[in-house]
This record gives C-alpha cells, structure tokens and sequence, in this order.
C-alpha cells in the first residue's frame, strides 16, 4: 500500500513536471529583450528552490530517518563529482559533435533526454524518501526546469527549428522522466537500502547543480540585492511546503 501511494505520487510529479517542459511556450508571447531581462532572476528563484529543498528537506530526511554518518558525506561528494562528469560529457558530444554531425538542436534533444532521466531519479529517490522530501525535490527540479526549458527554446529556434517543433521537442523528451524513475522504483524494490544511498547522491546532484549552474548567473550582477531578494523567495517557498501540505 505505501509503495503503492509513492508510485502514484511520483506519476502525478512527473505528470506536473512535464507540463512545465513546456514554459518555452512563454517564448511565444513574450519579446527576446523582455525574455533576456527576467532570465536572470528565474535562475536565482530556482538556486534558492533548490537549496532549500537540499537543506531544509532532503538533508533533514537524510540524517533523522536514514542516519547521516562519514559514509554519507563521500556519497554526497560522489553525487556531486558524477554530475561534474555528466556534465562535462554532455558539453563534450555538443561540442564535437554539434558543429560537425548532427545539427545542434537535436544535440540539446539528447542532452536534455539525459537530464530527464536524472530528474526522474530525483524526484523518485526524494519521494521514496517521504512525501515531503518528494514535493521539495519536485518544486526543485520545475524550479531548475523551467529557465532551462526557456533557454532550450531559444537555442532550437536559433538552430532551425519552428517554435512549435521546439516546443514538442521540449514536452517529447520529458518521457525519459518516467524511464529515471521507473528504474529507481525498480531498484529500491529490489534491494531495500538503496533509497539512503540514492538520496545522498541526489543531494549532491542538486548541490552541484545550484552551486555550479546557478549561483554564478548572479555573483557578479550589479542588482545583487534584488537576485538575493529573489533567492530567499526561493528558500521560503521551500520552508513553506509543510505548512501547505497541512493546510490542504
């Protein structure tokens, strides 16, 4: 019965999740300038998102209901170099291959295929968790999800692709979403301690992705105070979701 609400709960994230795959929708009513101008606070939004769900939920779920020993840390830093690796992979076949091969917007396809298993893998492991780990995870990944998807978009159609074929594009490979998931769910059927080991890693998933990936689109920007403003937004969106799961 409970593997049974976990799975539902993971079906209806990733169904959400999926629908926000198309925010490059909002490239279609909204001007480039207007796009290039609140880009930059979308990604500080999602830096504290993503933060406050490592620290406020995940390492929270980690140390009170699995233990948080030395074990836990190395697992922590592995999570954090894979996805330096992945990272670095990825860029890798962009770069030799985008130029070369294969037209650069079905390169960014691949790429984000990738990344949609690893979402799936997040929110799977976070859920597995508990129900409030697995709604932070979820708020984290739409909250990363969506400046990338924007970005995406405008990548594609400066590549070649029509803004509607971008956009299927988009939504399409969110299907490998559920393939992360599918095998997380498998896997922590199989072998009953994997879900702490899991978690750690994708604590050093969103770690590196937040301290990487995001944190520096606003260090060194002028309206650092505002991109603050918007980060803490982030993290009390994040502190807040106990609270509205009782409400409702």
């Amino acid at each position: 019965h409970c593997l049974r609400m976990v799975f539902t709960s993971v079906m209806l994230s990733l169904l959400i999740t999926s629908v926000f795959s198309a925010a490059g929708a909002f490239f279609l009513y909204v001007s480039r300038d207007r796009f290039d101008d609140v880009m930059p606070y979308l990604i500080s939004l999602s830096a504290g998102a993503i933060f406050g769900g490592v620290f406020i939920h995940l390492v929270f779920r980690l140390a009170n209901k699995f233990s948080y020993g030395r074990l836990t840390g190395i697992l922590i830093l592995a999570g954090m170099a894979g996805s330096l690796v992945l990272e670095r992979v990825v860029h890798w076949h962009c770069h030799h291959h985008g130029k070369q091969e294969e037209p650069l917007p079905y390169v960014l396809a691949t790429g984000d295929s990738i990344h949609n298993v690893l979402d799936g893998v997040l929110i799977s492991t976070s859920f597995l968790a508990s129900s409030s780990a697995g709604v932070a995870a979820t708020v984290a990944v739409i909250a990363h999800k969506i400046p990338k998807e924007l970005g995406d978009f405008g990548v594609m159609v400066d590549g070649g692709f029509s803004r509607l074929k971008a956009l299927a594009v988009n939504v399409g490979v969110s299907v490998f979403m559920f393939l992360g998931a599918g095998i997380v769910l498998a896997v922590s059927g199989a072998f009953s301690d994997a879900v702490p080991v899991l978690l750690a890693v994708v604590v050093g998933n969103f770690v590196y992705i937040a301290g990487s990936d995001l944190l520096p689109e606003f260090k060194t920007s002028d309206d650092w105070h505002l991109h603050l403003l918007v980060f803490s937004v982030g993290v009390a969106v994040m502190y807040s979701i106990p609270y509205i799961k009782s409400a409702v």
